[in-house]
């Protein structure tokens, strides 16, 4: 069994709600660098960063792959010309020696490239004489179309595309000359698009870039909607989507086959490919299933298109192409694509009304539990969503331990947790924050990292809330951060300190999670004498004593710029009223010099 099919059974089993990329690697995460965390760490950001972008663009729309030919685009590597010898030579074989018509771009209404036009598209392009030029100054580009396209609309698409993606500016950052020649001396027509590189308003280089604008999947989509003015029905979809797990074979292996005179071959899959592919398919498989059950309704036929797609590639096999050449078929397909885009913004449009509707309960408790409600169902949501946005984060944890409570499950732990509690009532008091929704923000399982930003904003709402009904100063954001830190820094204290007694270990100080470097600001005044403080960890008191001398001085650096700032202002509302009281003089003045005149 290969390396993606093991990685597949895997992910097969995994829940719904964990996501393609951890179903796939199940607990294996150290195994890429094995007992290195940090690398693993690494692996597992990268590795999240580069599935998103494998799974970002489907490209065949709401239905199942394969039911539509695939859109067909390829720039040819070293096809460019870098002087005039080189443009002419290009001319020559793409015109078949003056035998097929070349066309310039829209924007000189398509005029035929004769020797005149060559000599001014020379200039204008300003190619250097033979022997001068280094780099290409064009790219070449073909897209190609079905067997059996109507050659007049596949013209069309040509034209329209090439106008599209470079000389209407809205790829690159500016608009590119080109010309164009039409082919139909192969099965299948194709339209050859010779793009000359630097920007005709603002200078810029045409740059293909995976991280740019004109990329390959930005350059299929394009061709699949201009074509569909021309009647001419493709799909953009990616290899992962229709089951292709094998790795592209790159130019180089094509050209080093031909003259070995051997079929190319892919290259061997590495541990991280192995991984993208695998995951890619089971959230491409998630989608297509979830998909089915959107549309079962509407559209029963495609939906069972779906469920097989879904199958077939979670098994790891490749979806064969299949056109739809019934009527009917392609007309229950073009119901059910926007049926399944309206479903998924409604699936979004609920979540918002389920946040503002949670915004709205007034116990702070009940709302945190509410949240937690909600973010379960986000994280089985966002799975099946293509692009599932800031819903992705429900299904990550959050690793900061902001919020780790301690387990009650068990009487000797129910009552450490009650004392624990009491005592992080206690803190949550003295920082301005709600008591008893602290306390259910570290109850139940570790948050995800959606979650727990949902939590931070609560806390931050209820010490504005505080310190507004106290009639205290307004804090600035890092004044406001640096105290809940502070806070969370104790919880967590009080919450290790209860684990190390119930696991029979005395209190490690050195376990209490380290605190992020910030900005010294205002944190509370522990009250003197109290008990809550006694009961504090001796290297807190210190810290919470050394904050209040911090913050007293921090109160004093702030009166003094509050008082610099009060009197600049002061002195500029004088000077503008100065100066509109000298222009209403000089008004009056003018205004009688005119009436002596008269």
């Amino acid at each position: 069994m290969s390396e993606v099919a093991s990685l597949l059974a895997r992910g097969r089993k995994a829940k719904p709600h964990v996501s393609a990329l951890d179903a796939v690697m199940g607990k294996d995460w150290g195994i890429i660098f094995p007992g290195r965390a940090r690398k693993v760490r690494e692996a597992r950001s990268g590795l999240r960063i580069a599935h998103q972008q494998d799974v970002t663009r489907y490209g065949g729309g709401g239905g199942a792959p394969g039911r539509k030919p695939q859109a067909v685009v390829k720039m040819i590597r070293n096809g460019g010309a870098s002087n005039v010898k080189g443009l002419g030579a290009q001319m020559s074989y793409l015109s078949r020696q003056g035998r097929e018509p070349l066309e310039r771009s829209e924007r000189y209404m398509g005029l035929e490239v004769d020797e005149d036009q060559a000599r001014a598209m020379e200039r204008s392009w300003r190619m250097p004489n033979e022997g001068e030029g280094r780099a290409d100054r064009t790219s070449h580009f073909i897209v190609s179309f079905p067997e059996g396209t109507n050659k007049r609309d596949a013209h069309q698409a040509g034209r329209d595309w090439a106008e599209e993606m470079f000389g209407s500016g809205k790829y690159g950052g500016d608009c590119f000359d080109y010309y164009t020649g039409f082919h139909t001396d192969q099965a299948h027509p194709h339209m050859h698009v010779v793009v000359y590189r630097r920007g005709l308003e603002n200078g810029e280089w045409l740059k293909v870039s995976k991280r740019g604008d004109i990329n390959y999947d930005r350059m299929r989509e394009e061709l699949v909607r201009v074509a569909a003015r021309s009647r001419i029905e493709l799909e953009a979809s990616t290899r992962f989507a229709r089951g292709r797990h094998d790795r592209p074979v790159p130019d180089a292996e094509y050209r080093k086959a031909a003259a070995e005179h051997r079929a190319p071959r892919a290259p061997d899959h590495t541990r991280e490919t192995a991984i993208r592919a695998a995951a890619a398919m089971i959230h491409y498989s998630r989608e297509f299933a979830a998909n089915a059950r959107k549309i079962e309704r509407e559209a029963p036929e495609q939906a069972a298109l779906l469920r097989e797609a879904a199958e077939t590639i979670e098994h790891g096999r490749e979806i064969k192409m299949r056109v739809d050449s019934d009527k009917a078929a392609r007309q229950e397909r073009t119901t059910a694509n926007p049926r399944i885009e309206e479903m998924r913004v409604a699936v979004r449009d609920n979540f918002r009304e389920l946040d503002r509707s949670a915004a709205e309960v007034d116990d702070r408790c009940a709302r945190m539990r509410l949240l937690r409600q909600i973010e379960g169902m986000k994280a089985e949501t966002a799975p099946l969503l293509r692009d599932p946005g800031d819903l992705r984060a429900f299904t990550e944890k959050d690793e900061s331990g902001r919020y780790r409570g301690l387990d009650g499950s068990t009487e000797p732990r129910a009552a450490e947790k009650t004392h624990a509690d009491d005592r992080v009532r206690e803190v949550a008091g003295r920082y301005g924050v709600d008591r008893e929704a602290t306390i259910e923000r570290h109850s139940g399982l570790t948050p995800s990292r959606g979650l727990a930003q949902q939590f931070g904003e609560a806390e931050q709402e209820e010490r504005s809330r505080y310190r507004a009904e106290r009639g205290e100063r307004v804090e600035t954001p890092d004044q406001q951060r640096t105290a809940l830190t502070r806070m969370h820094t104790e919880i967590a204290a009080i919450y290790q300190e209860s684990r190390d007694r119930l696991n029979g270990r005395p209190y490690d100080r050195r376990k209490r999670p380290a605190e992020p470097r910030s900005r010294p600001s205002e944190a509370p005044r522990r009250a003197q004498g109290t008990d809550e403080a006694d009961d504090l960890p001796d290297r807190v008191r210190d810290r919470m004593e050394r904050d209040a001398q911090r913050a007293e001085l921090a109160n004093r650096v702030w009166q003094k710029r509050d008082a610099e700032h009060r009197a600049t202002q002061d002195r500029e509302d004088a000077a503008h009223r100065r100066e509109a009281e000298r222009d209403v003089r000089k008004r009056g003045d003018d205004d009688r010099d005119g009436t002596r005149k008269r």
